[in-house]
């Protein structure tokens, strides 16, 4: 009975019949792992309506949501990318076991950037390709007691509402400094607040570009 609909199933859908059969695949490994669609969400710092089109194909994966699903999940980042519709030529199947260290992090959660570094590399292996760190130098100051910690996170990117919103990211304002804040949204369209743990937040900033964070390492 259970091949009958699904072949049924193929009939009326059509095209979408392989975006249902890889949103199913999606379904048995949040089964597998005894996690619900909301709690992946929440996990990844999404709205649950957003997760939703990306398991469903009807939003483009990018590689580094691929990455964050498939470290959750815990299978192979090309099974994730396969099943979501990331591009896969904008990755490799066995992600580098080392990333560049483009800059660092003040006491102030401030970013001093160079995003073409060739220099020193960590070893934090599972990410994609497009990855890269910062470390934080906070030896001095309030901070330290993250001083040599690394940041994961992906070059500059068009400011999207969407995938910023409740996230931790790495934010430039418009012609001011890169930084670590919570973005929520402002009290303008198109403006954003910015939070973070040791200043006051700044409200009805424009941003220039974001990066998302996706791990922090202690040292």
């Amino acid at each position: 009975m259970r091949r009958i609909t699904h072949c049924i199933l193929r009939i009326l859908l059509g095209g979408n019949s392989m975006a249902l059969e890889n949103y199913r695949w999606f379904a048995e490994r949040l089964r597998d792992k005894r996690m619900t669609q909301r709690a992946l969400a929440k996990l990844l710092e999404m709205d649950p309506s957003s997760l939703s089109l990306l398991l469903h194909g009807k939003r483009r994966m990018r590689v580094e949501q691929a990455a964050e699903i498939a470290k959750l999940l815990g299978v192979p980042v090309n099974e994730v990318m396969r099943h979501g519709g990331a591009d896969v030529r904008e990755a490799v199947v066995t992600a580098p076991a080392t990333l560049p260290i483009v800059g660092w992090i003040d006491g102030e959660n401030r970013a001093k950037l160079d995003w073409n570094s060739k220099g020193s590399r960590c070893d934090i292996p599972g990410y994609p390709p497009t990855a890269v760190c910062l470390q934080w130098r906070t030896s001095q100051n309030s901070g330290s007691l993250v001083d040599g910690w690394m940041l994961v996170t992906t070059p500059p990117r068009e400011p999207d509402a969407e995938e910023m919103l409740d996230r931790f990211c790495l934010v430039c304002i418009k012609d001011g400094d890169a930084m670590l804040k919570t973005v929520r949204r402002g009290y303008t369209p198109g403006k954003y607040t910015l939070l973070d743990m040791f200043s006051e937040p700044m409200h009805d900033v424009e941003v220039a570009w974001f990066s998302p964070v996706l791990a922090i390492r202690p040292s």
